[in-house]
């Protein structure tokens, strides 16, 4: 992974991403919210409730909390780029000065709305990394009085001054976080191929807080828990869908096909393929 990252105010601003093999990372963002913008390539997000997929020129707003990122179908041929911009509310507030800001606090924790906003190509966004760009191979041009004015154009952008409520709450959160039910997170990500680790980065534990939380709540493991659901899923899938072997393991939440049908075989006593028939 190669990064150019260039700084606002002494904090994290803006980084140009440069991928050529795939990755997965966990994110954490204590205080900030970020907007994932995907100049070529393919990205996925998992939230504590939700997974997105952006493509190129497809962006992805995140607010404060933990997500797995991982980055496909990469190689030194099709490289992934992206620019990410960092959005924390002592930077916005130095850069907007005395203008109101009363639209970004809008949101209450009585109107709770999802982590993370997928936004479709954008010519807007476009034209405002673009005019970024030249600045990550000539860092020392970009001075704070500069980029707290790109800063004032983004949040603009994002929150169309107000009219676009979900982006507008999204960054509204720093000035107002919430947290999310451990039972909603387990839910939303029963058939999402993630490790406990990473579900338990999602919840915002360590991975022993996790477990015995896990087991407080559904008297199982997490590992036979999550087995369990997901082959009854499957038997649900090969019943009632068309789907092949391999997408039914994919939608389920499997590594592959061949762990799948291990997997399978073992709980059901025979393969998906004589379970269907």
């Amino acid at each position: 992974m190669e990064i150019t990252a260039i700084e606002l105010y002494g904090r994290p601003f803006m980084q140009y991403i440069t991928l050529k093999q795939a990755y997965r990372l966990p994110k954490e963002m204590e205080d900030d919210a970020c907007l994932a913008y995907v100049q070529t390539g393919t990205q996925e997000v998992y939230s504590p409730t939700q997974k997105l997929v952006a493509k190129d020129n497809e962006s992805i707003l995140m607010k404060c909390g933990n997500y797995i990122a991982n980055f496909i179908n990469i190689s030194p041929t099709s490289q992934f780029k992206s620019v990410v911009f960092h959005l924390d509310p002592e930077s916005i507030n130095r850069a907007f000065g005395n203008k109101d800001l009363s639209f970004l606090r809008m949101y209450t924790s009585e109107t709770p709305i999802s982590p993370a906003l997928k936004i479709d190509h954008s010519q807007l966004l476009d034209s405002f990394v673009t005019s970024l760009l030249p600045y990550f191979s000539n860092p020392q041009l970009a001075n704070d009085e500069l980029l707290s004015v790109k800063l004032q154009e983004l949040i603009y952008i994002l929150s169309d001054s107000g009219k676009n409520p979900l982006a507008t709450q999204i960054i509204g959160t720093l000035y107002s976080p919430e947290k999310i039910a451990f039972e909603e997170i387990i839910s939303a990500n029963l058939y999402n191929n993630l490790s406990i680790k990473e579900l338990a980065h999602l919840s915002a534990k360590s991975e022993s807080s996790f477990k015995r939380e896990f087991k407080k709540w559904y008297k199982k493991s997490p590992a036979k828990y999550f087995k369990v659901k997901r082959l009854e899923k499957s038997a649900e899938l090969l019943k009632g869908t068309t789907h092949s072997v391999s997408e039914i393991a994919w939608e389920c939440g499997f590594e592959n096909a061949a762990h799948f049908s291990t997997s399978f075989n073992s709980y059901f006593g025979c393969s998906p393929k004589k379970f269907r028939i």
